[in-house]
C-alpha cells in the first residue's frame, strides 16, 4: 500500500466521522456518538426529529444518562466518566421518551512492539487485541502514516530520514466509535546497522537449566541460537524482546555442553548480527586417594583463561580451555565445592554448575620437621607449625632422656605444648607425632632438643658461656644471639655469635656484678618461631685488693702511709683490726684507710690481724680477713 493512498483514505475516514449521525430507538432524537473511550461525552443534536418546539425552556424534556446520576432538564451534553453499557432517553412531555443504547469502553493505551531495522528502518508489530483498528504516528507529530486492522500480530514499517531519536504513537480505536482512545507513546532511536549483541554470562542453574545474561540495546529484537556439544550447526531456540536474561530449561547439562549465540535480528531484511558464542560445561568431580580430580568438556573456542573457584574463592587461573585439573592440595575429612568459570576476551562468563565432595586418604601424612623450643622458668614450651592440608585429630608429645626411648608425655590438640617437668640437667629432647582425620598416623617427627646454657666463672671474674646447638629445624639454625641482662632483667647487650657456641665475657663492667645470659636461635627457614634457651644468671666475684704492708712514719710515699681494703662491687665495708693480743686497735665502717696509730698514738712495729664485712652488689654479706705488717724506715 502506498502512503499517499493511505493518507487520502485517513481523510475520508476522519471527514466521515465528523458528519456521523446515530438516530434513537424510535428516531425522535440524534447523538454524535454512541461508543468511545471514558470518558466519553455524548450530544444530543436534535431535540425531535417528528414535532418541533420539543425540549423548550417552557416544556423541558427530562433526560437521563442512565448511570446513575439524576435526571436533568435540557442537558444535551452527558459524559459518561466510567466504562459501562448506559441507556440514555429522553423524557418528552407531549410524546413521551426515546433512548438509545450507549457503550463506554476501559480507556487502555495499546501494546505495541518497535524493532529496529537497519537503514533507518522500524518495524511495529500490535500486540494488542482491545480495538478493532490502530493509527500509527511515527513522528509523533499528529500526522497518521498508517491504520492498522486488528488482526494477529499485524505489522506496519517506516523508513527515517536520518539516523536518530523519535518518538513513535500508537492508538486505539472502535469501528463507529468516538477516536477518544488514549494514545501509547515509545521512545525509538534509528540505525544505519544494527550492533552485535553483548553476552555477559552463561550460568548453569540446576542439572537442567542454564540462564542467559546479556546487554539488550533498545526496540532491538534478538534471536536466541542454540548448538548441542562440538555442533558448528546452530538452531534457532527463542525469540527475545525488552528482557535482558533469559532461563533455558529442558537441557541435560550432566551429559552435553551447550553452545549459544544470539542475533540482533533485522525485521525488515530477515537477517541477523550475530554475538561471539559462549558455551556451558559437562563439569564432573572425582574425589580420589589424596587428590580431587576435574574434568570438563566445552568448546575452547574464543576462551582467553579458565578459573576454577574452589570453596567461593579463586583458586587458580589458566591461559585457554584446558579440561582437566588434579587438585591434589586438599585436606582430609574436609568438603571441596568447585566451579569452572570460562572468561571470554569481551569479559564474558561462562560459569558450570558447582560440584562439592569430601577429601580423603589412605597416605600417612608427613612427619612434623620444624619444632621451636623455648625455655622459660617454667619448663620449655615446643612450638610447631600446622602442617599444610592436614587435619589433625591430636598431637602426641614423647620425650627421651639421654639414649633412653622416647616415651609419651602428653598430648595437644593445637600445635603447642608446655612440659613443666623440664630441666637443663636432663638433656631431654622431644618429637611430635600424629594422626590425621582419616586414621592415618604421621611418620615419626623429628628430634627437637632445647638450647642448654651454662657458665663458668675464672678468677678474674671472667665468664665463659657455653651452650648445646639446637635441634629441632629441618633446615637448621641461621645465627645464635647472646643475650646480656642486668641484675633486674634490662638487656644490656644482643651479640650475633654466627654459628658458635662459646662467649667469653671478660670485659670490665664495674657497675653490673650479676650478669643474665640466654641465647636465641634464629631459623633459616622463614615463619618459625625463634628457640631460646635457658636464662642463666652468673655472679662476680667481690675480689678483694689489700697491702701485706705499710710504713706510717710519715716520711711518704702517701699510699705507704696508710691501710686500705679496697675491692669491685662492694656497696659497704666494715674493717676491724686487731694487735697480736686480739685487742681491737681500729674501726671504720665507711671504708676509710687506717693511718697505724690507735688512739692518735702511733702503733709499734709488728703483724696486726684485720678483719673486715663486706656487702655486695648482689645483696651477699661476705667475711675476709688476712695479717698486715707496720713496718719502720730506719734513720
Amino acid at each position: 500500500m502506498k502512503p499517499g493512498w493511505i493518507v487520502t483514505i485517513l481523510i475520508t475516514f476522519a471527514l466521515s466521522s465528523a458528519h456521523a449521525q446515530y438516530v434513537s430507538r424510535l428516531g425522535r432524537f440524534q447523538v454524535d456518538e454512541v461508543k468511545g473511550c471514558a470518558p466519553f461525552t455524548v450530544t444530543i443534536l436534535d431535540a425531535n426529529l417528528i414535532t418541533t418546539g420539543e425540549c423548550t425552556a417552557g416544556k423541558p424534556c427530562l433526560m437521563s444518562a442512565g448511570n446513575g446520576t439524576p435526571q436533568q432538564q435540557n442537558q444535551f451534553v452527558i459524559t459518561y466518566p466510567q466504562p459501562g453499557t448506559f441507556t440514555l432517553s429522553v423524557l418528552y412531555q407531549s410524546i413521551g421518551a426515546d433512548d438509545i443504547t450507549i457503550t463506554v469502553d476501559q480507556n487502555i493505551q495499546p501494546n505495541f512492539e518497535v524493532y529496529t531495522c537497519s537503514g533507518l528502518g522500524t518495524s511495529i508489530k500490535i500486540t494488542d487485541k482491545n480495538y478493532d483498528q490502530y493509527q500509527i504516528d511515527f513522528n509523533n507529530d499528529g500526522v497518521l502514516e498508517t491504520i492498522i486492522p486488528n488482526s494477529n500480530n499485524q505489522i506496519a514499517s517506516h523508513t527515517y530520514g536520518v539516523a536518530g531519536n523519535f518518538t513513535i504513537s500508537v492508538r486505539g480505536k472502535d469501528i463507529n466509535a468516538a477516536n477518544n482512545c488514549n494514545a501509547l507513546t515509545l521512545p525509538f532511536t534509528s540505525r544505519l546497522t544494527l550492533p552485535a549483541p553483548q553476552i555477559t554470562a552463561l550460568t548453569a542453574l540446576d542439572g537442567t537449566s542454564l540462564k542467559l545474561d546479556f546487554t539488550p540495546q533498545q526496540n532491538i529484537q534478538y534471536k536466541l541460537e542454540i548448538a548441542v556439544n562440538n555442533s558448528s550447526t546452530f538452531q534457532q531456540f527463542q525469540t527475545l524482546y525488552g528482557v535482558n536474561t533469559v532461563t533455558i530449561p529442558n537441557l541435560k547439562t550432566d551429559d552435553n555442553y551447550y553452545c549459544f549465540r544470539l542475533g540482533a535480528f533485522d525485521p525488515c531484511t530477515n537477517t541477523n548480527t550475530y554475538s561471539a558464542p559462549i558455551c556451558s560445561h559437562n563439569f564432573d568431580l572425582a574425589i580420589l586417594n589424596g587428590s580431587n580430580r576435574l574434568t570438563w568438556s566445552t568448546s575452547s573456542t574464543g576462551v582467553a583463561l579458565t578459573e576454577i573457584i574452589r570453596n567461593a574463592s579463586s583458586y587458580t587461573t589458566i591461559p585457554g580451555s584446558p579440561s582437566s585439573l588434579n587438585d591434589v592440595d586438599v585436606t582430609c575429612k574436609t568438603n571441596y565445592c568447585y566451579q569452572v568459570i570460562n572468561i571470554y576476551p569481551g569479559g564474558a562468563r561462562s560459569f558450570s554448575l558447582e560440584k562439592c565432595g569430601e577429601a580423603f586418604t589412605t597416605v600417612n601424612p608427613p612427619a612434623i620437621e620444624n619444632i621451636s623450643s623455648v625455655v622459660g622458668t617454667n619448663g620449655v614450651q615446643l612450638l610447631w607449625n600446622t602442617l599444610p592440608n592436614v587435619a589433625v585429630e591430636e598431637y602426641a608429645v614423647l620425650r627421651n632422656q639421654g639414649n633412653s626411648d622416647f616415651a609419651l608425655i602428653g598430648k595437644a590438640t593445637i600445635p603447642e605444648f608446655s612440659d613443666i617437668t623440664y630441666s637443663t640437667e636432663g638433656a631431654y629432647c622431644y618429637r611430635i607425632n600424629y594422626g590425621d582425620l582419616c586414621g592415618n598416623a604421621s611418620q615419626a617427627g623429628a628430634l627437637v632438643c632445647p638450647i642448654r646454657l651454662s657458665a663458668a666463672l675464672d678468677d678474674q671474674n671472667g665468664i665463659t658461656v657455653t651452650w648445646t646447638r639446637l635441634k629441632g629445624w629441618k633446615t637448621g639454625v641461621n645465627r645464635y644471639l647472646l643475650r646480656r641482662y642486668d641484675k633486674s632483667g634490662g638487656l644490656m647487650q644482643t651479640i650475633n655469635m654466627g654459628t658458635d657456641t662459646v662467649y667469653l665475657d671478660d670485659q670490665p663492667d664495674p657497675n653490673n656484678q650479676v650478669v643474665q645470659y640466654e641465647v636465641v636461635a634464629v631459623p633459616n627457614e622463614a615463619g618459625l618461631v625463634n628457640s631460646l634457651s635457658n636464662r642463666l644468671a652468673v655472679t662476680k666475684e667481690v675480689n678483694l685488693f689489700y697491702p701485706t704492708a705499710f710504713t706510717p712514719d710519715g716520711t711518704g710515699p702517701a699510699e705507704n702511709e696508710t691501710f686500705t681494703v679496697r675491692g669491685q662491687y662492694i656497696v659497704k665495708l666494715e674493717l676491724k683490726i686487731f694487735d697480736r693480743w686480739g685487742t681491737l686497735v681500729y674501726y671504720n665502717d665507711k671504708n676509710e684507710p687506717w693511718n697505724g696509730t690507735h688512739n692518735g698514738k702511733a702503733l709499734p712495729e709488728g703483724t696486726y690481724v684485720w678483719q673486715v664485712q663486706v656487702s655486695d652488689l648482689a645483696g651477699r654479706s661476705l667475711s675476709f680477713g688476712s695479717t698486715v705488717v707496720i713496718l719502720k724506715k730506719k734513720g
